[in-house]
C-alpha cells in the first residue's frame, strides 16, 4: 500500500520518545535505535522541481575524471562491507539518556565484520552504480558522492563531507556508529538525502569512519532502505534541501507552520539495480534477497497477526544458512547479535541491509524466527 504524503510527513517528522513499553523492551532489543528521524527532512511547504529539470542542474556539479575515480572507487566495497573501516565488537551494556531526565539501560548487541574481496564483490553486484563521483557545494560544505549501489529495497552510498574550519552539517561519532547513526545538525541551513525518481523515500543509518575522518572532512557510509519496493525504471537521486534559517530557529518563531524549503534533485545513476531473488510462497508471502539486502513479508507465513507485522519486535531471529552448512546470523535478539547495517519495518516488509556481501548462489536456507525457508 502506497503511503499518503501526510503519512510520510508524520513518519519523517516524528521525534523519538521512549514509552514505558519500550523501556521494558530496551534491555533485550536494539529496535529503539534502528531509525534516525533526525536524518530526514522536516515536513513543510516545498517548491517542487521536476526530475527532468533537476537533471539539468547536474551541470553545476563538478565531475571528476574517470581515471581518478577508478582509483578512489577501488576501496568502495571494503569500506561499505569489509572489516578495515569497522571493527568487530562484543555486546556492551550501557546507561543512556532517556530524554526524560534519567537514564535507561541499553544493551548494544555484538557485531562481526568480515573481509571482502573487491573483485568478488564486483562479480556479485556488478560493480558500482555510478560512472563517476558527484561533487556539490552546499553553503560552506562540499558534498562528494563517491559511489552508490542499490537494489529494489536498499541502497549503499559512500560520500565525504568537507568544510574548512570543521564540518557542522552532520553530527556523528563512535556512539552514533553503534546506535542510530549520524544525524543532521538542526542549526544548519542545509541537508540532503536519497529518494528515487518516483519519490520513494529511504530511511538511513550513516556510519562515520572515525579513524579516517578529521574535523574538516568526514568519510561516511550510508546504509539505506526504501519505504516502498522500487519499480522497474526507478532510480535513486540526490535530494538537497536549503532552509531560510535553522530548523530550530524556524520552529521557535513559527511553531504551527511547516518549514519552507528549496529542493534540488540531482541524478546519481541510470544503471540497473543489483538483482533480487525471491522465495515465493504464494498466499503465504515471500522473501526477497540479494547480495546486499533481504526483505521478509512478515504478515504471511510466520503466523504473525497483520497488525503486528510492521512492528520490528516481531522479528527476533534472522539467519542465512549456506550450502556448506556455515551461517550468517543477521539478527538474534535473545543472544544480543546484530550483524545488519540497517533495519526498517514497513507496512509490508521487515527489511535489513547486510554488514557483509552475500553470495546468493550459495544460500541453502533462510531462517526467520523459528521458520526455515528453503532456497533450493
Amino acid at each position: 500500500m502506497r503511503r499518503s504524503e501526510k503519512q510520510i510527513q508524520e513518519i519523517l517528522g516524528r521525534s523519538i520518545e521512549i514509552s514505558d513499553t519500550v523501556n521494558e523492551r530496551i534491555n533485550d532489543t536494539y529496535e529503539m535505535l534502528y531509525t534516525a528521524p533526525k536524518n530526514q527532512p522536516a515536513p513543510g511547504r516545498c517548491r517542487k522541481r521536476s526530475f527532468l529539470a533537476a537533471a539539468a542542474a547536474a551541470i553545476a556539479c563538478l565531475i571528476i575524471p574517470t581515471a581518478v575515480y577508478a582509483t578512489a572507487n577501488s576501496d568502495f566495497f571494503d569500506a561499505m562491507f569489509g572489516n578495515t573501516t569497522k571493527k568487530s565488537t562484543p555486546a556492551v551494556t550501557k546507561e543512556i539518556d532517556n530524554q526524560k531526565g534519567g537514564t535507561t539501560t541499553v544493551t548494544f548487541p555484538s557485531r562481526e565484520y568480515v573481509s571482502v574481496d573487491p573483485e568478488k564483490a564486483r562479480e556479485l553486484v556488478g560493480g558500482g552504480a555510478m560512472d563517476s563521483p558527484l561533487e556539490k557545494q552546499l553553503g560552506e560544505h562540499i558534498l562528494r558522492i563517491e559511489n552508490l549501489i542499490y537494489d529494489k529495497n536498499s541502497a549503499f552510498m559512500y560520500f565525504t563531507l568537507e568544510r574548512e574550519g570543521g564540518v557542522t552539517m552532520l553530527i556523528g561519532n563512535e556512539e552514533t556508529n553503534r546506535s542510530k547513526g549520524a544525524y543532521f545538525n538542526e542549526d544548519d541551513l542545509w541537508m540532503f538525502n536519497i529518494e528515487t525518481t518516483e519519490g520513494t523515500l529511504y530511511g538511513s543509518n550513516i556510519y562515520i569512519d572515525t579513524e579516517k575522518s578529521t574535523a574538516d572532512k568526514l568519510y561516511c557510509y550510508a546504509y539505506m532502505l526504501s519505504f516502498e519496493t522500487l519499480k522497474d525504471g526507478e532510480f535513486p537521486v540526490l535530494k538537497i534541501y536549503e532552509y531560510p534559517c535553522s530548523r530550530i530557529e524556524w520552529a521557535k518563531e513559527h511553531p504551527e507552520e511547516g518549514i519552507p524549503v528549496e529542493e534540488k534533485i540531482l541524478p546519481l545513476t541510470d544503471k540497473s539495480p543489483v538483482p533480487v531473488r525471491k522465495i515465493d510462497m504464494g498466499e503465504n508471502g515471500y522473501i526477497e534477497y540479494s547480495p546486499i539486502s533481504i526483505a521478509v513479508d512478515m504478515s504471511k507465513g510466520l503466523g504473525i497477526p497483520e497488525e503486528d507485522a510492521s512492528d520490528f519486535y516481531s522479528q527476533y531471529h534472522l539467519e542465512i544458512k549456506y550450502k556448506d552448512n556455515t551461517s550468517y546470523v543477521l539478527y538474534d535478539r535473545d543472544n544480543n547479535v546484530d550483524n545488519t547495517s540497517y533495519a526498517l519495518a514497513t507496512e509490508e516488509k521487515a527489511k535489513n541491509t547486510y554488514n557483509r556481501l552475500v553470495n546468493t548462489e550459495e544460500i541453502k536456507e533462510i531462517i526467520v524466527n523459528d521458520k526455515v525457508f528453503s532456497v533450493e
